[in-house]
């Protein structure tokens, strides 16, 4: 785990907090303060590998955002958490997939519940097991890009093709589990984690797919947002 903060008093603390929460999990680790964006940069560049950053968003120089936007340009999916005073840039960082946005001050418990949701999203194995009609499929979450609405059941479009289930979408909501994924439009479930980019109206995925968001599930417009 790296920790990349330019405020040494509030590095040292995330470092210690950090460690104490993982020893109390008994999960084997090792905490890297960095002090810049630039810092961290060089150490990825050197090899070093992390599953999972704590990461200031603004810094002098490169600003932790860049360089979250550049890791996943790279397609790499080292888990990272937000740092921040602001609400300013929550939207811009949907694109890169965070776990979570922690607002400084950094409480122990709002630090711990973070740590706990990477471990259990992206460090135990998920998969979702689907019985319909006397048959069982069974896919790993992470393969499920998103679910669509189709001639009167749902097709799984998955990094390996597409998956044709005989149930409704609403049937098929449950099924998913709500931590990843979420309805976005009337036709569409959406895999929170395969989303790259969010516009006004439109969900970009990683696989370069665009997903409509509709008017009931876009929050300007009252309705339940998409992404929370």
């Amino acid at each position: 785990m790296a920790v990349c903060e330019d405020e040494k008093n509030l590095r040292e603390d995330l470092c210690a907090q950090c460690a104490a929460i993982l020893s109390e999990l008994q999960i084997e680790h090792t905490v890297t303060p960095y002090s810049s964006a630039e810092e961290l940069e060089a150490a990825f560049s050197a090899g070093a590998e992390f599953s999972l950053l704590c990461l200031d968003i603004l810094m002098d120089g490169k600003t932790g955002m860049k360089l979250a936007q550049e890791l996943r340009e790279r397609d790499d999916r080292t888990s990272i958490l937000f740092i921040t005073g602001s609400t300013e840039f929550l939207k811009d960082g949907y694109s890169v997939r965070p776990i979570q946005y922690l607002l400084k001050p950094v409480s122990r418990e709002d630090l711990e519940q973070a740590i706990k949701t990477d471990l259990r999203l992206y460090h135990q194995p998920r998969t979702v097991t689907f019985r319909v009609a006397g048959r069982t499929f069974v896919l790993p979450a992470e393969d499920i890009l998103c679910a669509e609405s189709r001639d009167h059941g749902s097709v799984l479009h998955t990094t390996h093709g597409e998956q044709f289930i005989l149930c409704p979408l609403s049937q098929m909501q449950e099924y998913l589990p709500k931590d990843r994924f979420c309805r976005c439009h009337n036709s569409f479930i959406v895999n929170l984690f395969h989303i790259r980019r969010v516009s006004s109206r439109t969900i970009c995925l990683t696989d370069g797919r665009d997903l409509s968001i509709g008017r009931r599930y876009d929050d300007r417009n009252g309705g339940k947002p998409c992404v929370l």
